[in-house]
Protein backbone atom coordinates (compact mmCIF):
# COMPACT_ATOMS: atom_id res chain seq x y z
CA UNK A 1 0.00 0.00 0.00
CA UNK A 2 1.73 3.91 -0.62
CA UNK A 3 1.28 5.55 2.31
CA UNK A 4 -0.04 9.28 2.32
CA UNK A 5 1.30 12.14 4.21
CA UNK A 6 -0.91 14.93 6.08
CA UNK A 7 -0.18 18.36 4.04
CA UNK A 8 -1.47 21.60 4.37
CA UNK A 9 -4.93 22.13 3.67
CA UNK A 10 -5.67 22.98 -0.22
CA UNK A 11 -3.23 20.43 -1.43
CA UNK A 12 -2.86 17.64 -2.83
CA UNK A 13 -1.14 14.97 -0.64
CA UNK A 14 2.38 13.66 -0.30
CA UNK A 15 1.97 9.83 -2.11
CA UNK A 16 4.96 7.57 -1.08
CA UNK A 17 5.78 5.79 -4.34
CA UNK A 18 5.02 2.21 -3.78
CA UNK A 19 7.72 0.36 -5.63
CA UNK A 20 5.96 -3.19 -5.87
CA UNK A 21 3.43 -1.24 -7.89
CA UNK A 22 5.36 1.54 -9.83
CA UNK A 23 5.16 -0.22 -13.35
CA UNK A 24 2.01 -0.59 -13.29
CA UNK A 25 1.34 2.90 -12.35
CA UNK A 26 4.28 4.20 -15.19
CA UNK A 27 3.42 1.56 -17.72
CA UNK A 28 -0.14 0.46 -17.00
CA UNK A 29 -2.43 2.57 -15.84
CA UNK A 30 -5.36 0.41 -16.50
CA UNK A 31 -4.52 -0.77 -19.76
CA UNK A 32 -2.89 2.39 -21.18
CA UNK A 33 0.18 2.03 -23.24
CA UNK A 34 2.67 4.78 -23.59
CA UNK A 35 0.94 6.85 -26.32
CA UNK A 36 -2.65 6.86 -24.34
CA UNK A 37 -0.87 7.77 -21.55
CA UNK A 38 0.82 10.89 -23.68
CA UNK A 39 -2.62 11.18 -24.30
CA UNK A 40 -4.55 11.31 -21.53
CA UNK A 41 -1.65 13.53 -19.74
CA UNK A 42 -2.00 16.07 -23.22
CA UNK A 43 -6.25 16.26 -22.18
CA UNK A 44 -5.55 17.14 -18.99
CA UNK A 45 -3.88 19.98 -19.91
CA UNK A 46 -0.07 19.06 -19.07
CA UNK A 47 1.06 19.54 -22.58
CA UNK A 48 1.36 23.28 -22.09
CA UNK A 49 1.42 23.33 -17.97
CA UNK A 50 0.65 26.70 -16.20
CA UNK A 51 1.57 29.00 -18.77
CA UNK A 52 -0.22 32.48 -17.34
CA UNK A 53 -2.16 34.78 -20.15
CA UNK A 54 0.31 37.40 -21.48
CA UNK A 55 -2.08 40.09 -19.10
CA UNK A 56 -4.05 43.16 -20.57
CA UNK A 57 -2.01 46.08 -19.45
CA UNK A 58 -2.66 49.89 -19.97
CA UNK A 59 -1.93 50.27 -23.58
CA UNK A 60 2.11 51.32 -24.48
CA UNK A 61 3.47 53.00 -27.35
CA UNK A 62 4.10 51.05 -30.27
CA UNK A 63 7.76 50.59 -31.03
CA UNK A 64 7.74 47.40 -33.00
CA UNK A 65 9.89 47.73 -35.93
CA UNK A 66 7.54 45.17 -38.13
CA UNK A 67 10.59 44.06 -38.95
CA UNK A 68 11.13 40.17 -39.52
CA UNK A 69 14.18 38.14 -37.69
CA UNK A 70 15.50 35.95 -40.67
CA UNK A 71 15.71 32.25 -40.09
CA UNK A 72 19.95 31.11 -39.73
CA UNK A 73 20.86 27.65 -39.88
CA UNK A 74 23.42 27.04 -37.10
CA UNK A 75 25.19 24.11 -35.55
CA UNK A 76 24.03 22.92 -32.44
CA UNK A 77 27.02 23.97 -29.76
CA UNK A 78 27.73 26.58 -27.15
CA UNK A 79 28.75 29.66 -29.25
CA UNK A 80 25.60 28.97 -31.54
CA UNK A 81 23.17 28.40 -29.23
CA UNK A 82 24.09 31.22 -27.28
CA UNK A 83 23.75 33.13 -30.01
CA UNK A 84 20.23 32.45 -31.22
CA UNK A 85 18.99 32.90 -27.66
CA UNK A 86 20.33 36.19 -27.28
CA UNK A 87 18.73 37.22 -31.34
CA UNK A 88 15.51 35.53 -30.97
CA UNK A 89 15.12 37.59 -27.28
CA UNK A 90 16.18 40.73 -27.63
CA UNK A 91 14.43 41.09 -31.36
CA UNK A 92 11.14 39.11 -30.12
CA UNK A 93 10.84 41.07 -26.73
CA UNK A 94 11.33 44.75 -28.33
CA UNK A 95 8.83 44.10 -30.97
CA UNK A 96 6.11 42.41 -28.94
CA UNK A 97 6.74 45.10 -26.33
CA UNK A 98 4.51 43.79 -23.26
CA UNK A 99 5.89 43.95 -19.59
CA UNK A 100 6.30 40.16 -19.43
CA UNK A 101 8.56 39.73 -22.41
CA UNK A 102 10.82 43.31 -21.27
CA UNK A 103 11.47 42.05 -17.55
CA UNK A 104 12.79 38.60 -19.66
CA UNK A 105 15.33 41.20 -21.24
CA UNK A 106 16.40 42.26 -17.82
CA UNK A 107 16.88 38.60 -16.78
CA UNK A 108 18.58 37.51 -19.85
CA UNK A 109 20.88 40.64 -20.51
CA UNK A 110 21.02 42.61 -17.45
CA UNK A 111 19.80 45.85 -16.21
CA UNK A 112 20.88 47.82 -18.92
CA UNK A 113 18.59 46.70 -21.74
CA UNK A 114 17.56 49.25 -24.04
CA UNK A 115 14.18 49.53 -25.84
CA UNK A 116 14.24 50.33 -29.43
CA UNK A 117 13.84 54.11 -28.16
CA UNK A 118 16.52 53.64 -26.18
CA UNK A 119 14.93 53.85 -22.80
CA UNK A 120 16.28 51.13 -20.21
CA UNK A 121 13.44 48.36 -19.87
CA UNK A 122 14.14 49.12 -15.83
CA UNK A 123 12.90 52.37 -16.31
CA UNK A 124 10.17 51.66 -18.74
CA UNK A 125 8.45 49.02 -16.43
CA UNK A 126 8.61 50.87 -13.12
CA UNK A 127 7.24 54.18 -14.58
CA UNK A 128 4.07 51.97 -16.14
CA UNK A 129 3.33 49.30 -14.16
CA UNK A 130 3.36 50.07 -10.23
CA UNK A 131 0.31 50.41 -8.18
CA UNK A 132 -0.04 51.35 -4.14
CA UNK A 133 -2.36 49.92 -2.11
CA UNK A 134 -3.56 51.09 1.55
CA UNK A 135 -3.63 49.00 4.13
CA UNK A 136 -4.35 49.82 7.90
CA UNK A 137 -3.55 53.46 6.83
CA UNK A 138 -0.22 52.79 5.24
CA UNK A 139 0.19 53.11 1.58
CA UNK A 140 2.31 50.52 -0.18
CA UNK A 141 4.09 50.28 -3.52
CA UNK A 142 3.64 47.50 -5.72
CA UNK A 143 3.52 45.57 -8.88
CA UNK A 144 0.20 45.08 -11.10
CA UNK A 145 -0.91 41.42 -10.87
CA UNK A 146 -1.79 41.93 -14.86
CA UNK A 147 1.48 43.49 -15.81
CA UNK A 148 3.80 40.89 -13.62
CA UNK A 149 1.99 37.89 -13.65
CA UNK A 150 3.46 36.25 -10.67
CA UNK A 151 3.71 38.12 -7.07
CA UNK A 152 6.53 39.70 -6.58
CA UNK A 153 8.33 38.64 -10.23
CA UNK A 154 9.76 41.95 -11.25
CA UNK A 155 10.86 42.78 -7.93
CA UNK A 156 13.10 39.59 -7.21
CA UNK A 157 14.35 39.94 -11.14
CA UNK A 158 15.55 43.91 -10.40
CA UNK A 159 17.28 42.44 -6.99
CA UNK A 160 19.02 39.45 -8.91
CA UNK A 161 20.15 42.11 -11.63
CA UNK A 162 21.37 44.30 -9.15
CA UNK A 163 19.13 47.05 -10.04
CA UNK A 164 20.18 50.44 -7.67
CA UNK A 165 17.54 50.29 -4.56
CA UNK A 166 17.27 53.87 -5.23
CA UNK A 167 15.65 52.76 -8.37
CA UNK A 168 12.38 55.13 -8.90
CA UNK A 169 9.00 53.76 -8.91
CA UNK A 170 5.88 55.77 -9.54
CA UNK A 171 2.91 55.87 -9.61
CA UNK A 172 0.79 58.87 -10.80
CA UNK A 173 2.63 61.77 -8.92
CA UNK A 174 4.08 59.74 -6.36
CA UNK A 175 7.43 58.31 -6.22
CA UNK A 176 8.53 55.15 -4.54
CA UNK A 177 12.11 53.36 -4.91
CA UNK A 178 13.20 49.58 -5.33
CA UNK A 179 13.93 49.47 -1.66
CA UNK A 180 10.45 50.87 -0.71
CA UNK A 181 9.10 48.01 -2.95
CA UNK A 182 11.20 45.28 -0.91
CA UNK A 183 9.62 46.85 1.95
CA UNK A 184 5.96 46.98 0.32
CA UNK A 185 6.17 43.37 -0.38
CA UNK A 186 7.25 42.02 2.91
CA UNK A 187 4.46 43.69 4.39
CA UNK A 188 1.76 42.92 1.78
CA UNK A 189 2.80 39.01 1.46
CA UNK A 190 0.61 36.70 3.49
CA UNK A 191 0.85 33.33 4.34
CA UNK A 192 -0.98 30.71 6.11
CA UNK A 193 0.83 27.48 7.19
CA UNK A 194 -1.88 25.22 7.41
CA UNK A 195 -3.81 26.44 3.69
CA UNK A 196 -0.95 27.66 1.18
CA UNK A 197 -3.98 29.34 -0.98
CA UNK A 198 -6.01 30.80 1.74
CA UNK A 199 -4.57 34.05 0.67
CA UNK A 200 -3.27 33.24 -3.21
CA UNK A 201 -4.91 30.81 -5.35
CA UNK A 202 -2.17 28.41 -6.43
CA UNK A 203 0.38 30.07 -4.23
CA UNK A 204 3.14 27.47 -4.50
CA UNK A 205 3.24 26.79 -7.83
CA UNK A 206 2.71 30.06 -9.34
CA UNK A 207 3.68 32.57 -6.84
CA UNK A 208 6.00 31.70 -3.33
CA UNK A 209 8.80 30.68 -5.37
CA UNK A 210 9.53 34.76 -6.83
CA UNK A 211 8.79 35.70 -3.06
CA UNK A 212 11.24 32.99 -1.60
CA UNK A 213 14.01 34.44 -4.03
CA UNK A 214 13.17 37.75 -2.91
CA UNK A 215 13.10 37.45 0.77
CA UNK A 216 16.00 35.62 0.98
CA UNK A 217 17.95 38.28 -0.54
CA UNK A 218 16.01 40.87 1.84
CA UNK A 219 15.89 38.88 5.22
CA UNK A 220 18.70 37.89 7.03
CA UNK A 221 18.35 34.12 8.31
CA UNK A 222 19.55 35.47 12.35
CA UNK A 223 16.44 37.01 11.70
CA UNK A 224 13.88 35.02 9.83
CA UNK A 225 10.53 36.46 11.22
CA UNK A 226 8.56 40.02 10.53
CA UNK A 227 4.90 41.12 11.10
CA UNK A 228 3.09 42.50 7.62
CA UNK A 229 0.74 45.07 7.08
CA UNK A 230 -2.20 42.92 8.23
CA UNK A 231 -0.30 42.00 11.88
CA UNK A 232 0.43 38.56 10.99
CA UNK A 233 3.70 37.18 11.77
CA UNK A 234 6.07 35.74 8.30
CA UNK A 235 8.45 32.95 9.65
CA UNK A 236 10.55 32.25 6.52
CA UNK A 237 12.31 29.87 7.98
CA UNK A 238 9.46 27.99 8.61
CA UNK A 239 7.80 28.53 5.40
CA UNK A 240 10.85 27.06 3.18
CA UNK A 241 10.45 24.10 5.04
CA UNK A 242 6.55 23.54 5.04
CA UNK A 243 6.36 24.36 1.30
CA UNK A 244 9.84 22.05 0.67
CA UNK A 245 7.91 19.35 1.97
CA UNK A 246 4.94 19.35 -0.27
CA UNK A 247 7.21 20.15 -3.61
CA UNK A 248 9.89 17.19 -2.67
CA UNK A 249 6.77 14.56 -1.73
CA UNK A 250 5.64 15.51 -5.44
CA UNK A 251 9.08 15.07 -6.79
CA UNK A 252 9.81 11.84 -4.94
CA UNK A 253 9.24 9.53 -7.61
CA UNK A 254 11.54 10.40 -9.92
CA UNK A 255 14.10 8.56 -8.26
CA UNK A 256 12.00 5.72 -8.98
CA UNK A 257 11.09 5.97 -12.03
CA UNK A 258 13.61 7.99 -14.29
CA UNK A 259 16.57 6.91 -12.53
CA UNK A 260 15.67 3.15 -13.36
CA UNK A 261 15.00 4.26 -17.45
CA UNK A 262 11.45 4.32 -16.97
CA UNK A 263 8.68 6.89 -17.92
CA UNK A 264 7.75 9.55 -15.62
CA UNK A 265 4.54 8.82 -14.51
CA UNK A 266 0.99 10.36 -15.52
CA UNK A 267 0.43 11.11 -12.02
CA UNK A 268 3.99 13.46 -11.58
CA UNK A 269 3.17 14.81 -15.07
CA UNK A 270 -0.54 16.04 -14.10
CA UNK A 271 0.80 17.50 -10.75
CA UNK A 272 3.44 19.61 -11.84
CA UNK A 273 1.63 20.88 -15.12
CA UNK A 274 -0.16 22.86 -12.09
CA UNK A 275 3.18 24.77 -11.81
CA UNK A 276 4.69 27.27 -13.65
CA UNK A 277 7.62 26.15 -15.87
CA UNK A 278 7.18 22.52 -14.77
CA UNK A 279 8.15 23.97 -11.21
CA UNK A 280 11.73 24.52 -12.10
CA UNK A 281 11.26 27.99 -10.46
CA UNK A 282 10.46 26.23 -7.28
CA UNK A 283 13.83 24.64 -7.31
CA UNK A 284 15.68 27.90 -7.92
CA UNK A 285 13.64 29.78 -5.32
CA UNK A 286 14.98 27.02 -2.46
CA UNK A 287 18.88 27.17 -4.00
CA UNK A 288 18.33 30.80 -3.53
CA UNK A 289 17.45 30.39 0.78
CA UNK A 290 20.43 28.30 0.77
CA UNK A 291 22.74 30.87 -1.37
CA UNK A 292 21.81 33.74 0.81
CA UNK A 293 22.14 31.57 4.70
CA UNK A 294 18.75 30.01 5.05
CA UNK A 295 20.29 26.19 6.43
CA UNK A 296 17.80 25.43 9.15
CA UNK A 297 15.79 21.66 8.69
CA UNK A 298 18.65 20.22 7.57
CA UNK A 299 18.19 22.08 3.95
CA UNK A 300 21.63 21.44 2.68
CA UNK A 301 20.91 17.98 2.32
CA UNK A 302 17.43 17.86 0.87
CA UNK A 303 18.47 20.21 -1.78
CA UNK A 304 21.61 18.16 -2.17
CA UNK A 305 18.46 15.53 -3.19
CA UNK A 306 16.43 17.90 -5.04
CA UNK A 307 19.66 18.71 -7.25
CA UNK A 308 19.96 15.00 -8.58
CA UNK A 309 16.40 14.87 -9.00
CA UNK A 310 16.33 17.92 -11.39
CA UNK A 311 19.32 16.66 -13.17
CA UNK A 312 17.12 13.20 -13.72
CA UNK A 313 14.45 15.20 -15.31
CA UNK A 314 16.51 16.78 -17.25
CA UNK A 315 16.40 13.45 -19.38
CA UNK A 316 13.05 12.46 -18.01
CA UNK A 317 10.64 15.80 -18.73
CA UNK A 318 12.40 15.84 -22.27
CA UNK A 319 10.92 12.35 -23.03
CA UNK A 320 7.75 12.86 -21.77
CA UNK A 321 7.01 16.15 -23.65
CA UNK A 322 8.20 14.28 -26.56
CA UNK A 323 5.43 11.72 -25.64
CA UNK A 324 3.19 14.37 -25.34
CA UNK A 325 3.84 16.28 -28.50
CA UNK A 326 3.54 12.96 -30.38
CA UNK A 327 -0.12 12.60 -28.84
CA UNK A 328 -1.26 16.59 -29.31
CA UNK A 329 -0.58 15.55 -33.21
CA UNK A 330 -3.84 13.24 -32.34
CA UNK A 331 -5.81 16.22 -31.38
CA UNK A 332 -7.15 18.31 -34.22
CA UNK A 333 -8.68 20.98 -32.01
CA UNK A 334 -6.03 21.77 -30.36
CA UNK A 335 -4.43 24.76 -32.87
CA UNK A 336 -8.05 25.91 -32.93
CA UNK A 337 -8.03 26.42 -28.96
CA UNK A 338 -4.64 28.02 -28.73
CA UNK A 339 -6.32 31.24 -30.32
CA UNK A 340 -8.58 31.28 -27.31
CA UNK A 341 -5.97 29.98 -24.90
CA UNK A 342 -6.01 32.21 -21.51
CA UNK A 343 -7.56 34.92 -23.09
CA UNK A 344 -11.83 34.60 -21.69
CA UNK A 345 -12.71 32.62 -24.91
CA UNK A 346 -12.01 35.80 -26.93
CA UNK A 347 -10.48 35.08 -30.66
CA UNK A 348 -6.59 36.10 -29.57
CA UNK A 349 -4.91 34.66 -33.22
CA UNK A 350 -5.48 36.07 -37.29
CA UNK A 351 -5.80 33.94 -40.28
CA UNK A 352 -4.96 30.14 -40.26
CA UNK A 353 -2.15 28.65 -38.13
CA UNK A 354 1.17 28.24 -39.14
CA UNK A 355 1.51 24.52 -40.69
CA UNK A 356 4.02 23.72 -37.91
CA UNK A 357 2.87 25.20 -34.77
CA UNK A 358 2.86 21.95 -33.13
CA UNK A 359 6.26 21.46 -33.73
CA UNK A 360 7.11 24.94 -32.40
CA UNK A 361 5.24 24.02 -28.99
CA UNK A 362 7.55 21.68 -28.54
CA UNK A 363 10.64 23.61 -28.93
CA UNK A 364 9.01 26.04 -26.42
CA UNK A 365 8.23 23.46 -23.91
CA UNK A 366 11.93 21.95 -24.41
CA UNK A 367 12.70 24.75 -24.72
CA UNK A 368 11.42 26.13 -20.83
CA UNK A 369 11.96 22.69 -19.23
CA UNK A 370 15.36 22.68 -20.04
CA UNK A 371 16.58 26.84 -19.66
CA UNK A 372 14.73 27.21 -16.13
CA UNK A 373 16.27 23.79 -14.77
CA UNK A 374 19.73 24.53 -16.17
CA UNK A 375 19.22 28.30 -14.95
CA UNK A 376 18.85 26.22 -11.28
CA UNK A 377 21.68 24.21 -11.61
CA UNK A 378 24.04 27.20 -12.95
CA UNK A 379 22.96 29.19 -10.67
CA UNK A 380 24.10 26.58 -7.61
CA UNK A 381 26.90 26.10 -9.31
CA UNK A 382 28.22 29.32 -9.67
CA UNK A 383 27.54 29.90 -5.51
CA UNK A 384 29.47 26.21 -5.21
CA UNK A 385 26.42 25.22 -3.28
CA UNK A 386 26.93 22.01 -4.34
CA UNK A 387 29.72 19.45 -5.91
CA UNK A 388 28.74 17.54 -8.97
CA UNK A 389 29.39 13.63 -9.76
CA UNK A 390 30.82 12.35 -12.32
CA UNK A 391 27.82 10.61 -13.21
CA UNK A 392 25.82 14.27 -12.30
CA UNK A 393 28.47 15.44 -14.76
CA UNK A 394 27.22 13.29 -17.79
CA UNK A 395 23.83 14.24 -16.74
CA UNK A 396 23.92 17.65 -16.79
CA UNK A 397 26.25 17.72 -20.36
CA UNK A 398 23.52 16.02 -21.66
CA UNK A 399 20.54 18.27 -20.72
CA UNK A 400 23.18 20.95 -21.97
CA UNK A 401 23.66 19.53 -25.43
CA UNK A 402 19.83 18.90 -25.77
CA UNK A 403 19.11 22.62 -24.82
CA UNK A 404 21.30 23.82 -27.61
CA UNK A 405 20.08 21.54 -29.85
CA UNK A 406 16.46 23.30 -29.56
CA UNK A 407 17.83 26.27 -29.68
CA UNK A 408 19.37 26.44 -33.00
CA UNK A 409 16.16 24.62 -33.88
CA UNK A 410 14.12 27.38 -33.00
CA UNK A 411 16.72 30.11 -34.36
CA UNK A 412 16.04 28.18 -38.05
CA UNK A 413 12.59 28.79 -37.65
CA UNK A 414 11.21 31.47 -39.37
CA UNK A 415 8.95 33.31 -36.80
CA UNK A 416 6.76 35.71 -38.41
CA UNK A 417 4.11 33.63 -39.34
CA UNK A 418 3.40 33.23 -35.52
CA UNK A 419 4.12 36.81 -34.70
CA UNK A 420 0.95 37.01 -36.97
CA UNK A 421 -1.08 34.32 -36.27
CA UNK A 422 -0.59 34.22 -32.52
CA UNK A 423 1.59 36.54 -30.69
CA UNK A 424 0.84 35.30 -27.75
CA UNK A 425 2.90 31.98 -28.19
CA UNK A 426 5.77 34.27 -29.23
CA UNK A 427 5.82 36.17 -25.99
CA UNK A 428 5.36 32.77 -24.39
CA UNK A 429 8.39 31.67 -26.25
CA UNK A 430 10.48 35.16 -25.82
CA UNK A 431 10.18 34.08 -21.66
CA UNK A 432 11.26 30.31 -22.63
CA UNK A 433 14.36 31.47 -24.24
CA UNK A 434 15.37 34.10 -21.88
CA UNK A 435 16.09 31.46 -19.42
CA UNK A 436 17.55 29.58 -21.20
CA UNK A 437 20.15 32.32 -22.28
CA UNK A 438 20.69 33.95 -18.26
CA UNK A 439 21.98 29.56 -17.80
CA UNK A 440 24.33 29.67 -20.24
CA UNK A 441 25.57 33.09 -19.26
CA UNK A 442 25.75 32.43 -15.55
CA UNK A 443 29.04 30.88 -15.47
CA UNK A 444 30.96 32.97 -17.67
CA UNK A 445 31.95 36.62 -17.78
CA UNK A 446 28.63 37.53 -19.88
CA UNK A 447 26.67 36.64 -16.26
CA UNK A 448 23.49 39.57 -16.20
CA UNK A 449 23.88 39.32 -12.90
CA UNK A 450 27.18 41.12 -12.71
CA UNK A 451 26.68 44.31 -15.81
CA UNK A 452 27.87 47.23 -14.61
Amino acid sequence: MSKTKTTPKGKAPVVQPDKSKRKFVIFGLGGLGAAAIGAAGYNAGWFGGATPATPAVSPTPNLATGKPLPPVALEANYQNALRAADEFVAHFARELNNPSAIIHCVRAFGKNFKLHDGTLAVDYVCSRFAAEKEVNGKRYVYFQREAEVHQNSFLKTFLEAGVSPDQPITVGNNRYTLRDLGESAKALFRFDPQNFDRFEQSLLGQHLPWGLIAFSILVAPAQPTWTNAYGETINLSDMIDKTLNVYEGMCAEIHDTVAHGEMESLVFRQAIAKYSCAGMHNVYSYFSCLKHGYKANNLQKRLNNLLDNVLLRLKGDSMAIDREAEAAKADPTLVNRLAVEGQGGKIASRGAAPPNTLEVMRYRFQIRMLGHALEAINYALLHKLFTLTPVQKSRLQAGEQLLYEYLVKLRATDMQPHMFWHSKSVSDMVIAVAHAARAMKLLTPQNPDTVA
